[in-house]
């Protein structure tokens, strides 16, 4: 599977967006439903790659931001992805 750059930045900011504080991969991938032809499996990949960069942490079947997630978002360029 590829990495999708415009998939794990909406996934962060559907973590950022969200109502709690955490977030089910389900919660993610019901968000992220209208602009990708995604599956759980690839949203469970993603999420993945983003706990190696340090940017999500797992808390168990949830997950959420982590400080570095929070500041990557606030330091993207909004020109460097697609409008997700």
């Amino acid at each position: 599977m590829k990495r999708d750059m415009n998939l794990a930045h909406a996934i962060l900011n559907a973590l950022e967006k969200g109502k709690s504080p955490h977030l089910s991969e389900f919660d993610i991938e019901s968000a992220l439903k209208n602009k990708f032809d995604v599956s759980n499996r690839g949203v469970w990949y993603h999420l993945n790659l983003l706990a190696d960069a340090n940017l999500v942490c797992s808390m168990g079947t949830d997950w959420r931001l982590s400080w570095n997630g929070h500041e990557y978002l606030k330091s993207a360029a909004p020109s460097a992805f697609e409008d997700t």
